[in-house]
């Protein structure tokens, strides 16, 4: 419990997110504390085991890959998310392999703790509601790769990613490969390495050698929601123009 202290659930991440205060300090208590390196394994997609990880802090990745050797990153889980559920519940082998994309604190729980942690009235409907939102995730993700330009896909992304990583104390540059990025956003390596360095050249982000720092993440922002910025700027306008009639 100690050892987790330091970690305030934020509203509304994930699972334990959307539990009552006392709900998320308890899990706290059952199983063990865990500490990830960045690129360290979780979970490997066939393996057998049934434990589970609730992620205190950090950022993973979930990848599948396929018999003739390709893999796709699916998503990325982060604070407040649950990973290895559904092996817990239905006995199944894992069905992906979960990656540490950033330095991750998790509770490991057995998959029999897990089962009863759930099974509470208190977690059960919560826990149904969140595995729903997971799947509503993963069809926007999918729209998201059909329709959105690589930049927006990209900027969005790193957001997610840079939040996350910044939960964990010391946590600012994050580490992730060209390719793993490309994959994640469903774009060539060329098209991504074209948006980082038009991105870089705007001051917006610092690259180095597998490492990416955001400088400005305002501008990020607007880059992965322009409809929002959009939005904001036409009211200050029209509020402007309000102010300029008086």
């Amino acid at each position: 419990m100690r050892q987790h202290a330091e970690y305030a659930m934020p509203a509304g991440a994930g699972l334990f997110g959307s539990l009552p205060e006392g709900e998320w300090r308890e899990i706290l208590t059952i199983g063990v504390p865990v500490r990830f390196a960045p690129h360290d394994l979780l979970f490997r997609q066939g393996d057998r085991d049934q434990h589970v990880h609730v992620i205190v802090a950090g950022c993973v990745k979930i990848t599948r890959g396929e018999p003739d050797g390709a893999q796709t990153i699916l998503t990325v889980r982060a604070t407040g998310d649950v990973v290895g559920d559904m092996a817990a519940v239905d006995g199944g082998p894992r069905s992906a392999t979960v990656t540490a994309l950033t330095t991750v604190i998790t509770q490991l729980l057995t998959g029999d703790q897990f089962r009863r942690f759930v099974a509470r009235p208190s977690v059960a409907n919560r826990f149904a509601a969140y595995t729903v939102a997971r799947l509503r995730e993963s069809d926007q993700h999918r729209t998201e790769l059909a329709v959105l330009p690589v930049r927006q896909r990209l900027a969005r992304a790193l957001l997610r990613i840079d939040r996350e990583n910044r939960r964990v104390p010391g946590g600012a540059a994050f580490s992730l490969p060209q390719q793993e990025l490309a994959e994640l956003v469903g774009a060539s390596r060329n098209a991504v390495v074209i948006e980082l360095s038009a991105l870089r050249a705007a001051g917006v982000l610092r690259t180095a050698r597998r490492e990416v720092t955001i400088v400005d993440a305002d501008a990020l922002s607007r880059c992965a929601y322009p409809e929002e910025a959009h939005s904001v700027s036409a009211q200050f306008w029209a509020e402007e123009g309000a102010r300029t009639r008086r």
